[in-house]
């Protein structure tokens, strides 16, 4: 188990470059996600009502 884990640490530390920028994911003006989840929500709401 050990020998797993200092390897995944070993290739994240490959993968991180210092001193450069990341782009992050944040839901804040995510509409079209917003309105994705919506329709699936109704949808199973619907789903389960008719069930």
């Amino acid at each position: 188990m050990q020998v797993l884990v200092s390897e995944l640490a070993q290739s994240e530390m490959e993968t991180i470059v210092p001193d450069r920028s990341y782009p992050v994911w944040s839901p804040y003006n995510a509409v079209d996600a917003a309105e994705m989840m919506l329709k699936v929500l109704r949808a199973a709401k619907t789903q389960n009502h008719t069930s």
